[in-house]
């Protein structure tokens, strides 16, 4: 058995906006990963010219990007 540490059941809505918001990112991103290594790589949704989401096929366009940890 692999023992967790404590989790919460869930979040809000309110919760995830919160972090985002504290780590600098748009309500926008619909992706995040924290790598321990090499900081977060985020999915943000595609906007356009005029702020409207891009879609691709049947569903949004999602564009990834890799922030690194600052160093210091």
């Amino acid at each position: 058995m692999i023992a967790l540490p404590d989790l919460p059941d869930s979040i809000t809505r309110e919760q995830a906006l919160a972090a985002l918001e504290i780590l600098g990112l748009p309500s926008s991103a619909t992706q995040i990963e924290l790598d321990h290594a090499d900081g977060l790589t985020v999915g943000l949704l595609a906007e356009d010219a005029e702020g409207h989401k891009v879609k691709v096929g049947g569903g949004p366009a999602v564009i990834t990007v890799q922030i690194p940890f600052a160093h210091g």
